[in-house]
């Protein structure tokens, strides 16, 4: 069974924390409740199943097929809410084996999956790589590499891992893999055809498709097809409607064909996932929605308690917000700037591009010319910007 990398072939899991380099930030308020009845956060209930797994894995620290199973249930629980709590929980299950050089090859492969969601690619690789060593017919292995490797843009390495996910895959994971690719060299027609093919001919797995149904949206936003990529997410989202990818996906398109109002009544409610409160705080702003300022607040704080803590996790959703709501094209110009050299997907170049383009400074997105001229990219969006 895939635990999939990523959705889409370079998006790594989504984390809610937001911090830029080389800036100073003022501290989060602390909240302190001011009644013991007040509801701080709510939980979901615990399954009794796991409560007895937990308890027998304490009385046995040594069983790492146990810490494995307990851990991929939380990664994935990460990736489906949007939540790095859970990524925390999960590494605090393997920490009997976090540190080794070389732990047991399935904790080798999940602590490089919560490297890649944390943004440490150089570790996650120098894992996978090891791993793939090891257990070269690891086809989630390769999977996750391949991610791995084009976020950083990294193509033949990306390649050569999607070539092996072929060998060891369904035709459907193979295609999702592959399709992304060919579509940064310049081939996206034939990408999205190739993907939208293997989806309908693959068996009806729920997660597989809402899986493949996100790349192919992804594949159709690159073609201009903004409608396609609608209908793509909606399906998705009806397949599984706490996938916060597909969520977040959709409100930028409904945010890019301006439809700024429907976009803000999706995210309402899912504001606990910081992927989804800044996605919902820039379309109340461009709505003029009576809840805007309140989520510019929030997002302030959160912003600022990241910057307490020091994380330095997707500046991408810094930027957007920085640009789209308080305005500060050349801070989002730098922070933008910054992110490029963390991660190199078509949404950050976009960003680069359009920050670099509202701060009066097009000469500062050299590196995003630089790099579509190498692979060959033709992205609808980042054209329109750059026009």
């Amino acid at each position: 069974m895939f635990a999939l990398g990523a959705i889409g072939l370079a998006g790594a899991l989504t984390v809610a924390s937001f911090v830029a380099p080389n800036r100073s930030a003022a501290a989060a308020r602390t909240y302190l409740p001011s009644d013991a009845r007040d509801v701080v956060a709510r939980v979901p209930a615990r399954d009794p199943r796991e409560v007895a797994e937990r308890a027998a894995l304490a009385g046995s620290p040594d069983r790492v097929e146990l810490a494995v199973e307990l851990a991929r249930a939380d990664i994935q629980r990460a990736r489906s809410l949007s939540d790095p709590r859970y990524l925390g929980r999960a590494q605090a299950t393997l920490g009997r084996w976090w540190k080794l050089a070389e732990p047991p090859p399935d904790v080798l492969l999940l602590r490089a999956t919560i490297e890649q969601s944390l943004h440490d690619f150089a570790a996650a690789r120098a894992d996978l790589d090891l791993l793939i060593s090891r257990r070269p017919d690891d086809a989630q292995a390769h999977l996750t590499r391949a991610v791995v490797a084009t976020v950083t843009a990294d193509y033949p390495a990306a390649r050569a891992s999607c070539a092996a996910v072929a060998r060891l895959a369904p035709p459907l994971i193979a295609a999702a893999c592959q399709a992304p690719l060919d579509a940064l060299a310049g081939h996206a027609d034939d990408a999205y055809h190739t993907l939208a093919a293997a989806l309908a001919a693959a068996p009806r797995d729920p997660s597989l498709r809402g899986w493949a149904l996100s790349t192919l949206a992804e594949l159709a936003i690159q073609r201009g097809d903004e409608a396609a990529a609608d209908a793509h997410l909606r399906e998705a989202l009806a397949l599984d409607p706490d996938d916060a990818y597909a969520r977040a996906a959709l409100a930028d398109v409904m945010i890019e064909r301006g439809d700024a109002t429907e976009a803000s009544a999706l995210l309402a409610g899912y504001e606990q996932i910081d992927n989804l409160l800044v996605r919902r705080a820039i379309a109340e702003h461009r709505a003029r929605g009576p809840e805007a300022a309140a989520l510019a607040q929030r997002m302030h704080e959160r912003i600022a308690a990241a910057a307490e803590r020091g994380d330095r996790v997707h500046l991408r959703e810094e930027a957007m917000f920085v640009l789209a709501v308080d305005g500060d094209a050349p801070r989002a110009l730098a922070i933008a700037r910054d992110n490029w050299q963390v991660q190199k997907e078509l949404a950050d170049a976009r960003l680069f591009a359009a920050a670099a383009v509202a701060a009066g400074e097009r000469d500062g997105a050299a590196p995003i010319v630089e790099w579509a001229a190498r692979t060959g990219v033709h992205d609808a969006r980042l054209e329109r910007i750059w026009r």
